[in-house]
C-alpha cells in the first residue's frame, strides 16, 4: 500500500480529527487574510495622507540675532528680510509644491466711502471732510468695520493657517499671486458687518496719519477649525489677537498700505508646502543646506501637526492589526501542533510497525504530512472566498470603509505558502516524540 493510499484512508477514517483541523485552518486563514487586507488599507490611507494633510514649513526672520533701530514710526528690527531671490531658491528645492510669502500688519478696514476723498483721508475710519481746513476734527466714524491682524499674501492656499487646517476657506476663492487687491476675512466677522463676497473695503495701517487708504475686494470667507492655544510673547504680537480678527489680503495691497514704514512693506515670513508629508524633514534639511542663505538670520519651523497626529493613529492601528495577526497565527499553530501530537502519539504502534518493515523515517513523516496537506488544500481557497466577505466587516471595527478593505490574490498566495510551511513544521514537531525512537522501543512501549 502506497503512502498516498494510507494517507487518504486514515484521513477518511479519522473524519472528526480531519473536520477539526479543517475548521481550525479555515478560521485561521480567514482571519489572517482579513488582517492583511486591513493592514494594506491602512498603508494606502497613510500614502494618501502623505499628500493631502498639508505639511509645510515656515521660514521667518530671527529677530533675536538682529539689531534694533528707531524710525518715524518707532523702533523696528534691522534683521535681514526674506528676499525674492531667497524665495525662489527655496521654492526650487525638490519636494516643494508651492509657497506663500507674507507681510504682516494690523490695518483697520472700512466700508468704502462714496463721494469722499478717501484716498487721502488720514483717519481711523471712514470719513468725509466738511472742508480741507477742518481736517481731522470732522470725521464720520460709522464706516469702521474692524481692526485686523492681516497677512499680505502671495497665495493664501499655502499659508500655514490654511495648510495646517486651523482655518478653512468656506466661501469664495483663495488669494493668488495675480490678484492685486483681494481680501479674505472671517465669515463670522463678515456676518456681523453684513458683508458678502464682492464687497469692497478700504484699509489703512495707522489711524490719524497720512497713510493711504487702499481699496480691496472681498474674495473669500474662512471659518476657524482649530482652537488657538498659543500663549502671547513679546516677539509675537499675533498671539494677542483672536482668530476671528485675522484677515488676508493681496501682498501688493499690503505693500501699498505700508508704503510709509521702513520695514512694513518687506517680506517677514514665508510658508512652503511639501508634496509628501513624510519627506518634510528631508526637504527642510536640504533647504538648510542652501549656502547663499545666512541661516543665523532666519528660523525654520515644521508645520506637520495634522499629519503627525493622524499618522500616529494609523501607525498604532497598524501595529495592533499586525500584533493580532501574529497572536492568532502563533496560538493557532500551537493548537494544530497539539492536535497532531495527540494523533501521532495515539498511533505509536502503527509508526513502530512501519519502521519495523523497513519504511524510512522520512517516508513516515511524509505520510503524516500527506494526511494533513489535503485539508489545507481545501481550507485555504475556501478561506480566501470567506475572507472577502469577512474582511470588510472587520475593517469597519478599525475605522475603515468596507469597500476599501480588499483581499487580493497576492494576500492568498502569501498566506498559502507561509501557511503550508508552518503546517509542515507542525507535522515535523509532532512527529519528534515517536520518530526519535527505534522500532523495537516503540513496540515495547505498546506491550
Amino acid at each position: 500500500m502506497t503512502l498516498g493510499t494510507r494517507a487518504v484512508l486514515h484521513t477518511a477514517r479519522k473524519w472528526k480529527k480531519t473536520l477539526l483541523l479543517f475548521c481550525l485552518l479555515l478560521f485561521i486563514t480567514t482571519l489572517v487574510l482579513s488582517g492583511l487586507a486591513i493592514a494594506d488599507a491602512q498603508e494606502e490611507q497613510a500614502e494618501e495622507l502623505r499628500g493631502v494633510t498639508g505639511a509645510s514649513f515656515t521660514v521667518e526672520r530671527n529677530l533675536s540675532t538682529g539689531g534694533w533701530t528707531s524710525g518715524t514710526h518707532g523702533s523696528y528690527s534691522t534683521q535681514e528680510f526674506i528676499s525674492e531671490e531667497m524665495l525662489q531658491e527655496i521654492a526650487s528645492v525638490d519636494g516643494i509644491a508651492g509657497y506663500d510669502a507674507s507681510i504682516v500688519s494690523m490695518p483697520t478696514l472700512f466700508r468704502e466711502a462714496k463721494g469722499t476723498q478717501s484716498t487721502s483721508c488720514p483717519v481711523h475710519s471712514f470719513c468725509s471732510w466738511n472742508s480741507e481746513q477742518q481736517g481731522k476734527e470732522k470725521l464720520i466714524t460709522n464706516g469702521k468695520v474692524h481692526d485686523f491682524y492681516t497677512y499680505g499674501s502671495i497665495n493664501t492656499e499655502y499659508n500655514d493657517l490654511f495648510v495646517s487646517g486651523r482655518f478653512e476657506l468656506v466661501e469664495g476663492s483663495h488669494i493668488t499671486e495675480d490678484m492685486a487687491n483681494g481680501l479674505i476675512i472671517n465669515r463670522e466677522r463678515a456676518e456681523i458687518n453684513g458683508l458678502k463676497i464682492g464687497d469692497t473695503l478700504e484699509g489703512m495701517i495707522e489711524p490719524y496719519s497720512d497713510d493711504p487708504l487702499i481699496n480691496m475686494e472681498i474674495v473669500g470667507f474662512f471659518d476657524i477649525v482649530a482652537d488657538k492655544n498659543d500663549e502671547a510673547n513679546m516677539l509675537d504680537d499675533s498671539t494677542m489677537w483672536d482668530y476671528t480678527d485675522y484677515a488676508f489680503c493681496s501682498i501688493n495691497a499690503m505693500k501699498a498700505m505700508a508704503v510709509n514704514y521702513e520695514d512694513g512693506n518687506k517680506t517677514r515670513e514665508a510658508d512652503f508646502y511639501v508634496s509628501d508629508a513624510a519627506q518634510l524633514e528631508n526637504v527642510i534639511a536640504e533647504v538648510q543646506n542652501i549656502s547663499s542663505i545666512n541661516w543665523d538670520n532666519f528660523i525654520i519651523t515644521a508645520n506637520d501637526e495634522v499629519y503627525q497626529n493622524i499618522s500616529s493613529a494609523l501607525s498604532d492601528t497598524n501595529t495592533l492589526v499586525t500584533t493580532l495577526i501574529v497572536i492568532v497565527t502563533v496560538v493557532s499553530m500551537v493548537l494544530i501542533t497539539l492536535i497532531l501530537s495527540m494523533s501521532i502519539r495515539s498511533r505509536k504502534r502503527e509508526t513502530g510497525i512501519l519502521l519495523a518493515v523497513g519504511i524510512a523515517k522520512p517516508a513516515v513523516i511524509l505520510q503524516y504530512a500527506l494526511e494533513t496537506m489535503p485539508i489545507a488544500i481545501v481550507a485555504f481557497p475556501l478561506a480566501y472566498l470567506s475572507s472577502k466577505q469577512v474582511a470588510g466587516a472587520l475593517g469597519t471595527l478599525f475605522g475603515k470603509t468596507a469597500a476599501n478593505v480588499i483581499v487580493t490574490p497576492q494576500h492568498f498566495m502569501m498566506v498559502a505558502v507561509v501557511g503550508a510551511a508552518l503546517l509542515l513544521a507542525s507535522v515535523m514537531v509532532s512527529c519528534i516524540p515517536a520518530i526519535r525512537l527505534k522500532p523495537k522501543q516503540i513496540l515495547s512501549q505498546m506491550e
